[in-house]
Formats: C-alpha cells, structure tokens, sequence
C-alpha cells in the first residue's frame, strides 16, 4: 500500500466513524507513521510495519481518543507543544487570546502572569514571541494541576518541534518565567504583574454532557468546568485581580462564546476600565481585555 492509498483508506475509515476533520486527521497520522510529508510522496510504498502502526492509530481516533493525543504533540501560535492526557488540549481559538496580549503589551520589559496555564501554551507563546520582538519579559505560569504544571515546564524548553522535515528537536530554554502550584493568585501574595492573562475553566456544568466526546471524554473537568455556572473564576478573578496588577496594567481573559456581557460586567462593577470584547475566527464572543 502506498501513501495515497493509506490515506484514503484512513479516510473513509474516519468519516465512518463520525471523526470530524477525517481527511485532515488520516494525513496528520499517515505523516506521524511515515516521518514523511504526504503531499508530493503519495506514491511512496509504506512498510509493512508502518501500514501495522496506521491501522492501529487509527483504531484509536475512531473511538475519538484526540488526534493531539494520540501524536503527542500540536502546533499552537506557530510554535510546537507537547500534549497528554490529563492536561488540556489547545485549543485554535485561543491563539486569539494570546495575540490580543501582544496587542496591549506596552514597548517594554514587562512582568506577566498566566493563570490557569494548562499545557502553558498561552504564557510560553506570549513570551516566546515578545522575545522575537526584543523584550526579555518576566513571567509566572501558575496551574493548581500536577500534571499541567509538569507539561508547561516540558514544553517551556521547546522552541521547535521538528527541524525541517521530521528532523531532531531543537531545544531552548525559556528564560525568565516560573512555573508555580497556585489556585489562581494563592500563591502570588506581594507580586504584582503589568499583565494578567487566563484561560481558566468556564463551561458550565450543565452544558459538560453536550461536549465532543473528544472533550468531555479526554480533556480534564478540572479545566473545563467550575461545577456551576460557569462564572466562578471570573468572579474570582475580577475580585482579586487588582491587588496583583500594577496601575495601567491590562487583564486579557478568554470567555465562552455566551459570556460576553456576564463577564464584562463583573469587570466593571469591581472597577476595570476600557473593557472590551473581541471575537475569534468563527466570530464568537472570545476575549475580554480590561484596564486598570
């Protein structure tokens, strides 16, 4: 069987199964397998042991095990990070919050904080691209999880996945941010930070059942939900923040595509200015930045 052939056939097998994006995902593993690209090889003959391993990986997606999973690794803001269960999984639509922090970042050193950090993809690609631009910014990734905060340290040391083609890791260490087990600012007491960013658990618990299986199923409820309403952490967050926020300093909080009034109004009330709500990709409610 050669690439071509394998694709198709992984394929067919996906959308049997209902997988979303099952084109894409058949490719995705047949490149994993193969270290290969497949546009340009697809009349490359795959070995008999790589045909083996295909089959056996798409068995998993079938049963909707997360292709990122499964792989080990996703690109996320352009840069690669490792993925596992027991953390939760980037999401695309998170990129936004992560531009929308570079947006408000003044043109300077500045001390940042990621809550909530999971896989630290949102605080490493922050910092990773500020250094890009010059700026050798401070930073605090906290998580309450012990495997987040083991993933976010992995993944701190990455600065690309794959050299060229399928080629060896390059590794650099991400200079000047921590990593600290933290129930949002518990841990935090007397620091003070000019940017406040989170993707903190916000789906609502009544809502958790009518998730992907991909989700629900795979992704930790710790990260997912607050077992209520969905609000608590904001709440939290929009009361505590000031203490750790610097004059002028800026929060910048993802949301659920239904909280773009909820949150913005607690911001207000506990006394944020020049708050705003930007859309993703898809044009949904994503992002709310807020002043102090």
């Amino acid at each position: 069987m050669n690439l071509h052939e394998a694709k198709d056939t992984g394929a067919n097998l996906l959308f049997k199964a209902g997988v979303p994006d099952y084109d894409f995902d058949a490719t995705e593993l047949l490149e994993f397998v193969c270290k290969k690209r497949y546009f340009g090889n697809g009349r490359d003959p795959m070995t008999p042991e790589q045909e083996e391993e295909y089959l056996n990986l798409l068995a998993l997606r079938e049963k909707r095990v997360p292709l990122q999973h499964i792989i080990g690794n996703m690109n996320f803001f352009g840069y690669p990070f490792h993925t596992r269960e027991g953390v939760l999984i980037p999401r695309y639509d998170t990129e936004c919050v992560v531009q929308k922090a570079l947006d408000v970042a003044p043109d300077r050193k500045i001390r940042f904080l990621d809550l909530c950090t999971g896989s630290g993809c949102i605080g490493i690609s922050f910092w990773r691209r500020r250094y890009r631009s010059g700026f050798t910014d401070t930073g605090v990734l906290t998580d309450i999880s012990p495997e987040a905060l083991s993933l976010a340290k992995e993944n701190m040391e990455i600065e690309r996945g794959y050299d060229g083609d399928f080629g060896e890791s390059v590794k650099v260490l991400c200079d000047n941010v921590e990593v600290i087990a933290s129930d949002l600012f518990e841990a935090l007491e007397g620091q003070r930070f000019d940017l406040i960013i989170s993707n903190p658990p916000y789906i609502a618990v009544s809502e958790m059942e009518d998730l992907m299986p991909e989700v629900r199923d795979h992704d930790p409820r710790l990260a997912l939900t607050d077992e209520g309403d969905g609000l608590s952490f904001y709440r939290r967050i929009a009361a505590e923040a000031k203490t750790y926020l610097k004059p002028d300093g800026y929060l910048v909080l993802e949301i659920g595509y239904d909280q773009g009034e909820a949150v913005p109004e607690l911001l207000r009330a506990a006394g944020f200015g020049k708050v705003e709500v930007s859309k993703d990709l898809a044009g949904l409610d994503r992002v709310v930045t807020a002043h102090r």
